[in-house]
C-alpha cells in the first residue's frame, strides 16, 4: 500500500495504491492534518488505484468526513470506474465504498 499527497494552492489529493486498511490509517491521518494545516479547501482521496478499503479504511474516511464537515472543507472521494462523490457526512461513506461491488466483502 502506498499513499501519496500533493498539494494544489487550496486543494489537497491523497491517493491510496493497494489496500486500504487499518495499517495506512497513521499516516493517512497525518497527511489530512497536513492538509488541514496547509488551509486546504478541498480534500480529494483518490481510491481509483486501492485493491480494497476494509473496515479499517473506510472508519478513517469517515472520520475524515467529519474533520471536513466541522471545517467546512469539501471532501470528494475518487473510486475506480471514474466514480466521484462528494461526502458530507460520515454515513455516506460506508454506502459509498459499498456500492463499488469488488469492495463489498472486504470488511
Amino acid at each position: 500500500m502506498t499513499l501519496r499527497s500533493v498539494l494544489f494552492e487550496d486543494e489537497v489529493i491523497l491517493s491510496v495504491d493497494g489496500v486500504f486498511d487499518g495499517g495506512l490509517a497513521p499516516a493517512y491521518h497525518h497527511a489530512v492534518e497536513d492538509a488541514y494545516a496547509a488551509g486546504a479547501r478541498r480534500l480529494v482521496v483518490d481510491l481509483t488505484m486501492a485493491t480494497a478499503v476494509d473496515g479499517g479504511g473506510a472508519a478513517v474516511l469517515a472520520a475524515t468526513a467529519a474533520g471536513c464537515a466541522a471545517r467546512d472543507t469539501h471532501l470528494i472521494i475518487a473510486m475506480p470506474g471514474g466514480v466521484e462523490a462528494e461526502v458530507r457526512d460520515p454515513a455516506q461513506v460506508r454506502l459509498l465504498l459499498r456500492s463499488f461491488e469488488p469492495w463489498q466483502d472486504a470488511g
